[in-house]
């Protein structure tokens, strides 16, 4: 489970979700993954906020059990490519 940080930083208000997903798969590319982490951690709880009927849909849920799989695994390039590739491109419909 993800657990959510103290001092997490706000995302700018003119950031797209995509944008967001783009710079936390990017961070988890650069092995920066506390960094990459919060922002995971942001761009969930943006959906949460911004886009609930998302997290309705049964291949956003198909998606996060593996995206949390490759989190715990500490596999973060797997888990960059599903924020790049697969959640942007749901997320973008």
């Amino acid at each position: 489970m993800l657990s959510k940080p103290h001092n997490s930083p706000k995302p700018s208000p003119k950031q797209s979700l995509e944008d967001m997903l783009c710079q936390a798969a990017h961070s988890f590319r650069l092995g920066k993954e506390a960094q990459a982490s919060v922002e995971f951690r942001l761009c969930l709880d943006s959906i949460e906020k911004h886009h609930p009927e998302l997290m309705q849909l049964p291949s956003f849920q198909q998606m996060l059990a593996p995206m949390l799989q490759a989190q715990e695994q500490h596999d973060w390039l797997n888990l960059a490519d599903y924020l790049e590739y697969e959640l942007i491109a749901l997320v973008s419909r």
